[in-house]
């Protein structure tokens, strides 16, 4: 049976280390990005010198050396260094803290989807949204706990594309990939579609990623996020009954991989989540064990949501604002129908 369980103390204790570690490295590491990416050096023009920042193959001159640009070099010599000094130590504090949180057994989320996130993470795709099983690791660490392992059990991961606007991948050397490429590159060279035009990748190990969106209306509509980024690479499936996920508030939230690394992870609102869960489990073209599932699932969230999420309640405003296809599936007050007995 599908349930939760809350975080024993220890482990609750270690995982807020480890979010503090994970912040504190996202902040060095975008500091890395925006600040000290590329090079700043002394170059000889006419005889006179001239610092030049090269980034990306790009070289801009910030003028003849003087005070002024002395400074600045050394500002951004010294910076550089003490940032990649930080980030060596952190690197470190992280792994001895993934290995503590390790043999405590917190390790969660499966390690394909983990790899798959954080390369993701790493090329700032804020349109792309966990989806689907994966998501409940998102909510179990808003929640502090843990679910049964038979609700999270799932040999894929679902990736919801915001298809509104053309997504664009950029590595640090200034140069375009596409979604299928940066998984070969980072995560497993055996990942490969099934053809072209295919929604999902599949490794050697059967493990997929699959990469969809909501369905356009009107269906013939072509939307800027459905093409894809270079050719031969994925393209997002179209769905009905995503642009409730689509359009929902996102939540983002770190969880912990089986190694008990950090892995950053945005999802929809859970209350979306599970309505359209329950939604799909009411539809007659999804076949029953999918069904059976889904409404468990629901249930699980909205339980969930109920007794550990209190600032997200399924009333008030909320409501009001909720599509008509999800407003039926909100179980009604005083419904016991989701709550199982204490004992």
């Amino acid at each position: 049976m599908m349930r939760f369980s809350e975080l024993g103390s220890r482990v609750a204790r270690e995982r807020i280390d480890m979010v503090q570690l994970w912040n504190a490295w996202s902040e060095t590491e975008s500091l890395r990005r925006h600040s000290f990416l590329g090079s700043m050096n002394w170059e000889t023009r006419n005889a006179r010198h001239y610092l030049y920042r090269r980034r990306v193959g790009v070289a801009k001159s910030l003028g003849p050396r003087s005070t002024e640009t002395e400074e600045i070099f050394a500002a951004f010599t010294e910076g550089k260094r003490a940032n990649a000094e930080r980030l060596r130590a952190l690197n470190e504090e992280i792994r001895v803290q993934a290995s503590v949180l390790r043999a405590l057994g917190a390790g969660r989320l499966p390690l394909m989807a983990a790899r798959t996130l954080r390369a993701l993470q790493s090329h700032r795709t804020d349109s792309i949204r966990t989806v689907g099983t994966n998501a409940l690791y998102a909510y179990e660490a808003l929640a502090g706990v843990t679910f049964s392992r038979d609700s999270t059990a799932t040999g894929d991961l679902d990736l919801l594309v915001d298809d509104r606007n053309r997504l664009q991948l950029v590595s640090e050397d200034g140069k375009r990939t596409g979604l299928g490429s940066l998984i070969q590159k980072k995560v497993d060279r055996t990942f490969r579609p099934r053809g072209p035009g295919d929604f999902r990748l599949i490794n050697d190990q059967g493990y997929m990623v699959e990469f969809i969106r909501p369905q356009s209306r009107p269906m013939h509509r072509r939307m800027p996020g459905a093409e894809p980024l270079e050719k031969g690479d994925v393209e997002p499936a179209p769905i009905f009954g995503l642009q409730w996920l689509v359009n929902a508030p996102a939540v983002e939230t770190m969880v912990l991989d089986e190694r008990g690394f950090p892995v950053p992870m945005k999802a929809p609102d859970p209350r979306y989540w599970a309505l359209h869960k329950s939604w799909l489990s009411n539809r007659p073209d999804r076949a029953s064990p999918m069904r059976s599932r889904d409404r468990q699932q629901s249930e699980l969230v909205m339980r969930l949501v109920q007794e550990h999420l209190p600032h997200l309640p399924f009333d008030g405003e909320w409501m009001a604002g909720m599509p008509k296809e999800l407003r039926r599936m909100v179980p009604e007050k005083g419904s016991d129908d989701s709550i199982e007995p204490p004992w």
